[in-house]
């Protein structure tokens, strides 16, 4: 609920989840390992942040902070 809260604080961001089990060939695509695992998108869609486990609020704020 961490990402949605955030996305809909935040204009021009926007969450998806995406159902590793179901789209394996995108998870083996991005290298994804463990999860949940978050990407921060730019808006060109390059991959500038990636972090593993529960995301924390504060670290999801600073993330898009970095980016934006």
């Amino acid at each position: 609920m961490v990402l949605g809260d955030v996305a809909g604080m935040v204009e021009g961001v926007a969450h998806v989840e995406v159902d590793a089990e179901s789209h394996l060939e995108l998870v083996r695509r991005l290298d994804i390992t463990r999860t949940p695992t978050v990407l921060v998108l730019d808006a060109a869609g390059r991959i500038r942040k990636r972090a593993t486990g529960a995301p924390r609020r504060a670290d999801v704020i600073a993330a898009i902070g970095e980016v934006a």
